[in-house]
């Protein structure tokens, strides 16, 4: 045999070995994302399908068994049984995760022999598929009371009418549990129902009829009387009145089903307690800061944790009450800390006075009361390292609910009152000015303030706020090491506000500058409605005030000495005229056919009185009456409208003149 051909001989061999194995590898290398060949999920065929697909095909299959019926039945009996509602559920992700891994999970060589055995059988992967086990044994219970008419029975005591009920245990029919659950289980897992029957056994009760005496004699004692629980932990005290302890008792068997247990039904003690629950679980309490004004000493007041009723020990402990001297220890648990505790409160040793101030007003005014009001609301709050702080965020809108009145209010740049919503709590805005000043000297972020759109001389020019709901708003940001406090005082005529901190020894001063652009207020008329001024009078409703634009820088002085400016706040006043009540002539400025009050021309000569009153822009009508004294010869007797009266322009005033006719009368003599 010659080279070549035994060459021929070796290889042809080797290239028939090595062909399945060529082929194998090429399929893997692009199938490898895929499931491999003739793969099943619980009989889905997913085999060549990507994952995606795959958990496709399998929640089909899920669906499927969530809508397909089953049918049981109990003794001739069928019922129907929905998927839904047994809690049916199918972990469809973890099947396919173990379908891509089929035929691919052993050593290479075995993963060869499944490649080529996947040409010939088919590997099926099984579908878990869950189910409520309580959901199945309620379901198996209303089967039982349709179906079964002589149900077994383990016996009973109740409370019925005041008096306790007995049933003694008998014995009867019952649905074989464990068999039961099985073919429940099996049935609805599968696409092919088969409506199988569940078995009947006879049932013998666990519990006697001395078992039902002693929970008789058990449940009595604990309903004879009323029992008290105490707390001294918040300083409750509850008492269950016999009649309560009675609504509340139950007996059912023990776990083990050998005894009849007496107990109180949790549900119906909670709804007992329910109207007290804010009594005895208390919310946990932050620890605060007691100041002392006038030394700025600063002492902590420990924080609380919150309490939570111990269910399960209260219904222990009512038992143990009702059946022994009639009182008991009211359970409770710690509950939540608080979010600001006494060991962090401690922590913070170098509090002290960072600045505070001061404005005044007058006293006894009803915006005055509101003040007061943000100021006990106010009062004792502490912003945390890092935290924005607000006045309406803590206080919330003023309303007459919460304590606060109408007053006067800036609405529309112009001050009104008072039946404008803005005017609830009106006044507050100097709380707002006082409280942004304590901010400011304090050296704290300023994060959203506005002043007046009014300068009034009360408040610093430029560092001042005002307040609204929802805005305006004062706020600021804590941007120190250590928490603020911010406390309040107030007296009759002035209201201060301080803030307490560490914010390294920083200090801060106001550079206001001079008004720039000044618009000087003008003069405004409204007339007067009720008819009551004449021309000439005016009442002052308000004063006037000069808009200007003010700017101020905040300086910062550090303990080292260095200074920056740090804030710098620039606003422009608005201008608010002067305004007068005048009479309706007068509201434009200048008299414009304003009534004239009358002068008297009674006494004067025709001419004189018609001259006089044609100079007043007046129409005169002349009527004689004879006198009989010549002196009164041509003179005014009477005049109408009377002296004094306020005319219109143009009015015709009636005079009458005395004419004597110059005739001496002759007596007989």
């Amino acid at each position: 045999m010659t080279g070549r051909r035994r060459a021929v001989f070796i290889l042809v061999p080797l290239a028939i070995l090595f062909l399945p194995l060529a082929v194998y590898w090429a399929d893997s290398a692009t199938s490898s994302d895929e499931v491999a060949r003739n793969v099943t999920v619980s009989g889905v065929p997913v085999g060549g399908l990507m994952e995606a697909d795959a958990v496709l095909s399998v929640q089909a299959h899920e669906l499927a068994l969530k809508q397909s019926t089953g049918v049981f039945t109990v003794s001739g009996q069928p019922f129907k049984l929905s998927p839904s509602s047994i809690g049916l559920t199918a972990n469809t992700q973890g099947a396919v995760n173990d379908a891509m891994r089929a035929r691919r999970d052993a050593n290479p060589i075995e993963n060869f022999l499944s490649w080529v055995a996947s040409f010939g059988s088919v590997v099926d992967v099984p579908l878990e598929v869950h189910f409520s086990d309580d959901a199945i044994d309620t379901q198996i219970d209303a089967w039982e009371a349709e179906a079964i008419p002589n149900p077994a029975f383990e016996g009973s005591v109740a409370v019925v009418d005041d008096s306790i009920v007995k049933e003694y245990p008998r014995e009867g029919e019952k649905i074989e549990r464990s068999s039961a659950r099985e073919a429940v289980i099996s049935e609805m897992s599968t696409l092919d129902k088969q409506g199988p029957p569940l078995t009947v056994v006879i049932a013998t009760p666990t519990l006697t009829n001395e078992d039902v005496d002693a929970a008789a004699a058990e449940m009595a004692l604990m309903i004879d009387d009323d029992i008290t629980l105490r707390s001294n932990e918040v300083g409750f005290r509850t008492s269950f009145t016999a009649n309560q302890l009675a609504s509340a008792v139950r007996a059912g068997p023990s776990e083990d089903g050998a005894t009849l247990d007496v107990y109180f039904d949790e549900a119906t003690v909670l709804d007992i307690l329910e109207p007290r629950r804010i009594e005895f679980e208390i919310e946990p309490v932050d620890a605060a800061f007691d100041v002392d004004l006038e030394t700025n000493a600063i002492r902590v007041i420990p924080g609380r944790n919150g309490t939570v009723l111990d269910v399960d020990a209260l219904l222990v402990e009512m038992k143990r009450a009702a059946l022994g001297d009639g009182t008991g220890e009211f359970p409770l648990l710690v509950g939540a800390e608080p979010a600001f505790t006494t060991d962090e409160a401690q922590s913070y040793s170098s509090l002290g006075l960072l600045a505070s101030f001061t404005t005044n007003h007058p006293a006894g005014e009803d915006r005055v009361i509101n003040i007061q009001h943000m100021a006990r609301d106010v009062d004792g709050a502490i912003v945390q390292p890092g935290d924005e702080w607000s006045i309406n965020d803590y206080v919330g809108q003023r309303t007459e609910a919460n304590g606060y009145v109408a007053a006067p209010a800036i609405i529309n740049g112009v001050p009104y009152c008072c039946d404008h919503p803005a005017n609830i709590g009106g006044g507050v805005s100097q709380f707002g000015t006082t409280l942004f000043n304590a901010v400011f000297y304090a050296c704290l972020e300023d994060v959203d303030h506005r002043p007046h759109s009014l300068s009034f001389s009360r408040y610093p020019k430029g560092v001042e706020a005002t307040l609204g709901f929802p805005g305006p708003d004062v706020r600021f940001r804590n941007d120190t090491t250590a928490p603020v406090i911010i406390k309040t005082a107030y007296t009759d005529t002035s209201i201060t506000v301080y803030m307490y901190g560490d914010n390294g020894g920083k200090t801060c001063r106001a550079e206001t500058g001079e008004p720039e652009e000044i618009v000087p207020f003008e003069e405004e008329f409204v007339a007067d409605e009720e008819d009551v001024l004449v021309p000439g009078d005016r009442v002052k409703e308000r004063s006037g005030i000069d808009g200007y634009l003010i700017r101020v820088d905040r300086v910062v002085t550090y303990p080292d000495g260095r200074e920056e400016i740090d804030l710098k706040l620039t606003w422009r006043y608005s201008v608010l005229s002067e305004l007068y009540t005048v009479h309706p002539c007068e509201v434009t400025g200048e008299p414009l056919n304003c009534p004239i009050k009358l002068p008297s021309v009674k006494g004067t000569t025709w001419a004189t009185a018609l001259q006089a009153l044609q100079d007043l822009g007046m129409l005169a009508a002349r009527v004689e009456e004879p006198v009989d004294d010549p002196a009164l010869d041509n003179l005014i007797l009477n005049q109408e409208p009377a002296a004094g009266e306020w005319v219109a322009p143009g009015t015709t005033i009636r005079l009458v003149v005395g004419v004597f006719s110059g005739d001496a009368g002759t007596g007989d003599g």
